[in-house]
Parts: C-alpha cells; sequence; structure tokens
C-alpha cells in the first residue's frame, strides 16, 4: 500500500507539546507545524509567540510548571480540545547518586514521573471523553539501559514507559492510543553539560554502534510518524531511537 502524504497531514488537529521551549519539543513544534497542526505549546519557561511566529498554526502558549499538580491543572483547563500530546517536559540530573540531596531526588521524580503522569492523566480525560486522541510519551534509552551517575532518571524513564504500557492496555478500547519513544543521546541544551569536552564526547560516541549522537528532529519525526494513523496499531510500545545504545 503506497503511503500518501494525507497520511502524515495533521490539518485540523489540536497538537499539545510540553516541554515546548527548546530541545526535541522546540523540534516537534517545527516539524507537527510544518504538517499542518494547530499547536499549544507548554513550558515551564515562558514562550514568547514572537519566538515562534514563523511557525503556521500556533493556537496558544502556557507557561506552566509540571512539578505543580495545581499548574498542571490549570494548564490542562486552558488547553480546550486536544488530538494529539506530545508528552515530552522532563528534567536531567547527573552526578554520583550518593552526592544527590533530597530535593534532587524529589525534583527528578516529580518532574519526570509524577508530573508526566499527571499530565497525561488530565488530558486523557478529555480524550476519553471525545473518544479519540493519542499520547506519546518521551521516555529515554536509560529506561532500558542503566547508566552510572543517572540512576534517579533511569528510574523515571523506566517509570515512564511501564504507565506507557500500561495505560495504554486500560484506554486503547475507549479511543484513546498510548505510546512513546526512548531518544538516545540527543544534541540539545540539556546534554550541553554532559558532552563538554572533546573526551566527554568520545567517550558516550563509544557506546552507539552508529557512531554519533542523534539529532533532535529525528526524534521529531519519530513522534510524528508514531502520532499518524499510518502506526494506529502500535499500542503501548515506545519506540527506541538510539543508534543501537542498547544492544551493547
Amino acid at each position: 500500500m503506497k503511503i500518501e502524504t494525507k497520511d502524515l497531514d495533521f490539518s485540523g488537529k489540536r497538537v499539545l507539546i510540553t516541554g515546548a521551549a527548546s530541545g526535541i519539543g522546540a523540534e516537534m513544534a517545527k516539524t507537527f507545524s510544518e504538517h499542518g497542526a494547530s499547536l499549544i505549546l507548554a513550558d515551564i519557561t515562558k514562550i514568547q509567540k514572537d519566538d515562534y511566529k514563523r511557525l503556521s498554526g500556533l493556537v496558544k502558549t502556557i507557561q506552566f510548571d509540571q512539578a505543580d499538580p495545581t499548574s498542571i491543572a490549570k494548564m490542562s483547563t486552558e488547553v480546550g480540545r486536544v488530538d494529539v500530546l506530545l508528552n515530552n517536559a522532563g528534567v536531567v540530573w547527573m552526578g554520583p547518586f550518593e552526592e544527590m540531596s533530597d530535593l534532587d531526588i524529589n525534583r527528578l521524580i516529580a518532574i519526570n514521573l509524577v508530573g508526566h503522569i499527571t499530565v497525561a492523566q488530565k488530558i486523557g480525560r478529555s480524550m476519553l471523553e471525545q473518544r479519540s486522541g493519542v499520547i506519546i510519551n518521551t521516555s529515554s534509552q536509560l529506561a532500558f539501559h542503566g547508566a552510572a551517575e543517572r540512576a534517579v532518571y533511569a528510574a523515571t524513564k523506566a517509570g515512564v514507559s511501564q504507565f506507557t504500557k500500561s495505560i495504554a492496555a486500560e484506554w486503547a478500547s475507549k479511543g484513546v492510543r498510548v505510546a512513546g519513544i526512548a531518544p538516545g543521546r540527543t544534541l540539545t541544551a540539556l546534554n550541553k553539560n554532559a558532552l563538554d569536552t572533546h573526551s566527554k564526547r568520545n567517550i558516550a560516541l563509544q557506546g552507539i554502534p552508529a557512531g554519533r549522537f542523534a539529532e533532535a528532529h529525528e526524534m521529531a519525526k519519530l513522534a510524528l510518524l508514531l502520532s499518524s494513523d499510518l502506526l494506529n496499531y502500535v499500542v503501548g510500545e515506545t519506540i527506541i531511537s538510539d543508534g543501537g545504545y542498547v544492544l551493547l
């Protein structure tokens, strides 16, 4: 069966992207705009519409804090109808586990896991009422492969992937499809500190059979494809895109 351009046409679809101010989220905004989506961009950083004026289909921007349940609830009432949720906001902490403070641990869990789940629940309720919708959760390669100095981060992302499986099984029959993406090491500001020297970059590359880091636009395109009707039989799976990292 031939793939048609219309198969990736999101015209008339309202797409909510969290963590949209930078990195993979910003590339998601660009990619979905190019395919006709109406965009709702949310982030803890205030997003200025002027910064995204090149994008067609921008409906609104929302500032919210994923660590704060009240802020999430407020955001969910402001977005209106959502056809696709790209549940993408998250933070990373790198360093020896024994040096993490209680605040560091609780913040990672609050944003990456509890907040992530809460966003899916709030937006998912509306999708259940309309009996349609797609949720794409952003996990990580570290959900499937441990890494030193990222113990809590990896644990939160493993939780996201297991949540994706479980809620997909619960909601698929109700018209809401849930799946996920697990990016590998991607060249974004979030990874800047981890790759800030030539030696760090070389060490990181040694663990990637593809021999390079991912680009944010590659993850955005994966999310686009996974959100589309082309892959509407993919339910509960988290698609790993990591250049082969988890194979080693």
